[in-house]
């Protein structure tokens, strides 16, 4: 069940334009600066691929704005931790130590709606998942093109869209099984081909460009295109300091890493 009023069929002609959005890790300001540019592209609807929360300083505030404005929300790991503690094993200190102040904060209400996320979603020739087509819940990463290749065999759709890594990329299947992998910004969905598109982080991007990132799917021109929004890093800084989360995730969004 997705949340949210939900087009049917993520190819037809009703849904034209939709932007992709991963990671927002409770970053305010990256998340307003990512929707004022929507409002810019024409976009039809939104799909949220999962942790809305973790690391940064206002959780509540983006679990509302996400359930407002996305068609589609998934869960990531982040958010899987609030809900449930056993799932803090698998993290570095650091991202323990914010997932247990955002437990702290964080209203009933909004833990509840995360509760109830659904690991992946599909719509038509389309996969949306927080991490993996293969096994989900597993949290495990595609960052290399072997990582890639195993994960094309696990779904049969054309295009799946992914997050979790913080790192766009796109690795792509051709017609008679060619693999690669590519950083570009713009590329068209090609007949016989399929696709792995990480679309970046919203709130807390790695890929040493500190710039909020998220995608959009045109279904029309059959393209997708990666886009890049600066935003008020220092204020989230400032915030996250001030409510006593850790230098390190605070310090690092200066510099995209």
């Amino acid at each position: 069940m997705f949340i949210g009023t939900v087009t049917p069929n993520i190819l037809r002609a009703s849904t034209l334009r939709a932007a992709i959005i991963s990671d927002i890790h409770s970053n305010l300001e990256a998340l307003n600066a990512v929707l004022s540019q929507i409002k810019k592209e024409q976009i039809d609807k939104i799909v949220c691929l999962g942790d809305i929360i973790g690391y940064g300083p206002k959780p509540n505030e983006c679990v509302s704005l996400v359930k407002e404005v996305c068609a589609q929300i998934l869960l990531g790991n982040h958010d899987a931790a609030c809900v449930n503690k056993s799932e803090l094993l698998f993290f570095n200190r650091f991202a323990k130590e914010a997932i247990e102040w955002t437990h702290s904060v964080i209203e009933e209400k909004n833990l509840d709606f995360l509760a109830n996320l659904d690991l992946k979603g599909f719509e038509d020739n389309i996969f949306f998942v927080h991490s993996n087509p293969y096994s989900p819940q597993s949290w495990d990463y595609i960052l290399s093109l072997d990582d890639a290749v195993f994960n094309f065999s696990k779904f049969k759709e054309q295009v799946c869209f992914i997050g979790h890594s913080h790192q766009p990329i796109i690795f792509i299947e051709s017609n008679d099984q060619e693999y690669s992998a590519v950083e570009s910004s713009e590329i068209e969905i090609q007949p016989g081909f399929r696709y792995i598109i990480n679309v970046g982080s919203v709130g807390q991007p790695r890929d040493k460009n500190p710039a909020a990132a998220f995608g959009i799917l045109d279904t029309v021109n059959k393209a997708y295109e990666l886009i890049r929004v600066g935003y008020d890093v220092e204020k989230t800084r400032r915030d996250m300091i001030n409510a006593g989360l850790p230098d390190f995730l605070a310090n690092r969004l200066l510099e995209g890493k």
